[in-house]
């Protein structure tokens, strides 16, 4: 059961939970904020670090014309963030 929990936190958080939504690896601010209570705050900037870099490089490569043979750079990056 979930319950409605008003907080102040602080601004670099709030930037991390949108990164997070952003990059798909939450579903919500409020999935978010749930996920860096569970995980911890220091494995959720290392997991956001990597898939930046990750969505950074792919634009880079798709940016230069790359394609992937096999399927879409983008269903490669959204199943990954799936496991």
């Amino acid at each position: 059961m979930s319950v409605t929990v008003s907080i102040k936190v602080r601004r670099e958080l709030v930037e991390l939970a949108d990164k997070m939504v952003r990059l798909g690896l939450a579903r919500s601010r409020s999935h978010a904020f749930n996920l860096m209570i569970e995980k911890g705050l220091a494995v959720i900037i290392e997991e956001v670090r990597l898939w930046e870099e990750a969505s950074r490089e792919a634009e880079e490569m798709l940016r230069s014309g790359y394609r992937i043979r096999h399927g879409g750079l983008t269903r490669i990056l959204e199943e990954g963030r799936t496991r």
